[in-house]
């Protein structure tokens, strides 16, 4: 009898984002606040019509995945710095180098695509998950609202949207796919 793989829960202390395109850092080792979400859209063929009935008159549909709605995305959440090594500062060069020009951007969308990692640590300093990110460029950009009698930091938000993005696992210090867990 072959067991499931490991069940673990963690608290996360930190995530680390790092970004490269074309062998130059795009976003290097930088802390983030958090990643608020992450979205595949699946987008749906079939089910609308009846294939046929079968015993007592039950309807029977088929429903098969055709791809996806969107590319996948990925929302990070930072802090507001001005400090060039923070997340903030890097992530917003790298989102106007994406812009167009008429919106104040450089416009080299295509040559600013990076591949990179979303990384989670957890108390001790491990890493826990890893989100691995292809031909990713930052899609969206927000602020929070702003408050300033808050004792709030300010946070931006960047929606990151790339051709794939990839979980993997990591167990004592080695990260696995879920799919290739060993049975413990």
């Amino acid at each position: 009898m072959t067991s499931a793989a490991p069940v673990f829960t963690t608290t996360a202390t930190r995530y680390q984002i790092d970004f490269r395109a074309n062998g130059k850092a795009i976003v290097n080792q930088a802390y983030i606040k958090s990643m608020a979400a992450l979205t595949y859209e699946g987008k749906v063929a079939g089910g609308d019509k009846a294939l046929g009935s079968g015993l007592k008159g039950r309807r029977r549909r088929q429903t098969t995945i055709a791809g996806y709605e969107t590319n996948p995305s990925m929302t990070i959440e930072t802090y507001i710095s001005d400090d060039p090594n923070d997340a903030s500062r890097q992530l917003f060069e790298w989102f106007k180098a994406c812009l167009p020009p008429e919106e104040g951007g450089l416009g080299q969308w295509s040559q600013y695509r990076a591949d990179g990692s979303v990384v989670l640590y957890s108390p001790d300093g491990e890493e826990v998950l890893r989100w691995n990110l292809e031909r990713a460029w930052p899609k969206k950009y927000s602020i929070a609202d702003m408050d300033s009698t808050s004792g709030d930091l300010a946070v931006e938000t960047y929606e990151i949207v790339a051709e794939s993005i990839i979980k993997q696992v990591a167990m004592s210090g080695n990260v696995v796919s879920p799919r290739n867990a060993a049975p413990v």
